[in-house]
């Protein structure tokens, strides 16, 4: 009976709790005044309550006592995207919540109803929420026609702070921008673009050659001269054509609504066999900005991308990136992406072209993603872009009947071998274990002594790739290997791990215990392996089937050398609550003897913790004072967040 009284006084006393803090919240300009005298304690429990606008106003004050809000700035965030759980394990202490969540809230209020429900919306409209987050906004995403709304005099001012504060822009949504109403998004994209800081571009697909077009010439760097532009002209040798042949660069054409017209000829035949860059002004790739008058002035200044991310078809590519890529001049990144393999002699085009665009001296290009054949070198394609600093490939499989011959590209490589700067390289295949011509990648990863991350994803064999690793990139820092078969390359495996200096390993689906019958093959050699890497401290085996050997690892926190690993992944590795428990009491007790230690980062998710609660709570209990720990509905660094939620 005592008990009972006892609950249902705390019960009484929480309840008066909650209805003072709602009371408090209501009276914003009182608690302002008071904050000095209220403890720290009952201010973080009054801060969950404040909507967005209140918890902005009351910030400053409460840092000034010591107290960070970025625990519900953090909630907010995580309350909007549900699929944060689902992300790849990524430590952010420095994360900048309030922005993250804020930039979000912006977007849901341009695109859809105020969530009013929800405490940090309480009380505020659409405009106040709009007004409050737009200056947070780094990155603007077009997911609907209801962007237009910024065109409109209401949200004039909205629109104003975006073009003085967001960097990116993402089209994300798919229709034809020039018809109709939608003229007023060619008006956003204009003032975001020319009149504004946005830099960085992102197109989905299905947007047109049209509007590629007007954004495309946005990454041009471009001197006017009178009332024309200073184009230039490129002829681009395409597969079939003498290897000899000459690129020329007439200047000075006069270009008019429908295209160039210059002094230079060619016969038929010639001009059959190559592509010739013309640029089509039936779409208003160009325009005079008296079009958006008396929205926009008449004249007006033109924007460089920096950076460009786009979804392409092989007919875009060859007929607008490809001819166009030479005077994209002003680009640092560009990252282009298709679902369908295109044709050797397309490819070998745009190869060209981005061999002519970094021969010249005002090139800025130091990051690219692009999409090749199996048969493509790897070494081929940064002869052709020496001045590279990241490559990502992804690989595509042969088709059906092709012949898989090599392309020409053999003809860019020097006779002496290069030394490229290459920092970061990805190859990987999106479409199934494909093998590729691993002489040239083994080429690259030889010639690229400063290289310093390796993603491979789907190539096959893997042998090499490791002894070439082992032998020539010393310095490597960061290597991802992605279903990848190593269930035959333990050796390589050990060998390479023993001459390198890696920080971050990642050996995600690849096979690794397959072929051992105890775990003496080769889990308790590796654990030695990297407990002797003093300089490792990220390790991810997600999707190796561990189970019951994930007691094993435990051994790489134990005795006087233990190893330095600071973030372990061990999701999707089908173990059970009674597998973590022998695991967690092996590690507690490892890490009780080596107080103090700093703390270990533990993905957990994606394993069947959930079969048995007790035991997996028990499990989680015992790592708690010595990890963070991360599970498919718990996160042990979120225990204010998951307060939040249940008041």
């Amino acid at each position: 009976m005592a008990k009972v009284e006892t609950r249902g006084k705390s019960a009484t006393v929480e309840s008066l709790v909650k209805t003072c803090i709602k009371l408090v919240c209501q009276h914003m300009s009182v608690l302002e005044e008071r904050i000095s005298d209220l403890p720290a304690s009952l201010l973080k429990d009054i801060l969950p309550h404040l909507n967005i606008v209140y918890l902005d106003r009351i910030e400053s004050a409460v840092q000034s006592k010591g107290i960070s809000t970025s625990f519900v700035w953090e909630f907010i965030f995580k309350d909007l995207v549900k699929t944060w759980r689902c992300r790849p394990m990524v430590a952010q202490p420095d994360c900048d919540w309030k922005q993250k969540s804020l930039e979000r809230l912006f977007h849901v209020a341009l695109y859809t109803h105020n969530r009013g429900d929800k405490k940090y919306l309480s009380n505020l409209s659409e405009q106040t929420v709009l007004s409050m987050t737009v200056s947070h906004v780094q990155t603007l995403s077009v997911v609907s026609r209801k962007v237009c709304r910024l065109a409109t005099e209401d949200l004039k001012p909205i629109l104003a702070v975006l073009e003085r504060g967001a960097d990116s822009l993402k089209l994300l949504d798919r229709w034809s921008p020039w018809t109709g109403v939608e003229t007023d998004l060619l008006y956003i994209l204009h003032r975001l673009l020319d009149h504004g800081s946005v830099k960085e571009v992102e197109m989905g697909r299905c947007y047109g050659l049209d509007l590629q077009n007007w954004i495309t010439t946005r990454c041009r760097r471009i001197d006017r001269v009178g009332p024309h532009l200073n184009h230039e002209s490129v002829e681009l040798p395409v597969a079939g054509t003498s290897s000899g042949s000459q690129v020329t660069e007439p200047r000075c054409l006069d270009y008019t609504s429908t295209g160039p017209r210059g002094s230079g000829s060619a016969t038929e035949e010639v001009a059959c066999k190559r592509r010739r860059i013309t640029w089509l002004w039936d779409m208003p790739t160009e325009f005079p900005c008296d079009t958006f008058l008396p929205k926009c002035g008449p004249i007006c200044p033109k924007g460089q991308i920096n950076s460009l991310d786009m979804q392409v078809t092989p007919f875009e590519i060859t007929n607008v990136v490809s001819p166009s890529l030479p005077f994209w001049l002003c680009l640092h990144t560009l990252h282009l992406h298709n679902e369908r393999l295109f044709k050797d002699s397309d490819l070998l085009a745009l190869v060209n072209s981005l061999q002519i665009l970094c021969s010249k001296p005002g090139c800025l290009l130091r990051d690219l993603t692009m999409a090749v054949n199996d048969h493509t070198p790897v070494d081929a394609v940064l002869e052709a872009c020496p001045s590279l600093k990241s490559l990502s490939l992804d690989i595509f499989p042969p088709t059906p009947g092709s012949c898989n011959k090599l392309i020409p590209m053999r003809a860019f490589r020097h006779l002496e071998p290069t030394v490229f700067v290459l920092e970061k390289l990805s190859v990987k295949s999106s479409h199934g274990k494909v093998q590729i011509d691993m002489d040239g990648l083994l080429s690259a990863l030889k010639q690229t002594p400063n290289l310093s991350t390796l993603h491979v994803a789907g190539i096959h064999p893997a042998s090499p790739i490791l002894s070439t690793l082992a032998d020539s990139n010393k310095t490597l820092k960061s290597l991802t290997l992605d279903d990848v078969n190593l269930a035959s390359c333990h050796c390589e495996i050990l060998h390479f791990l023993e001459n390198s200096l890696l920080q971050d390993l990642c050996l995600k689906d690849c096979q690794l215990f397959d072929k051992c019958t105890t775990n003496e093959d080769f889990l308790m050699p590796f654990v030695e392996t990297v407990k002797g890497l003093c300089s490792l401290h990220t390790l991810a085996l997600p999707q190796n089937r561990l189970a019951k050997s994930v007691k094993d690892l435990a051994e790489l926190f134990s005795g006087n050398t233990p190893s330095h690993i600071l973030k372990l992944d061990l999701s999707s590795n089908y173990i059970l609550p009674a597998d973590l428990l022998e695991f967690s009491t092996l590690v507690s007790s490892y890490k009780r003897s080596q107080q103090p230690c700093p703390r270990l980062i533990l993905d957990l998710r994606l394993n069947p913790l959930d079969r048995d609660q007790e035991v997996k709570e028990q499990a989680l209990r015992a790592l708690i004072p010595f990890s963070h720990i991360l599970t498919d509905n718990w996160d042990s660094r979120n225990t204010m967040v998951d307060h939040i939620s249940v008041m």
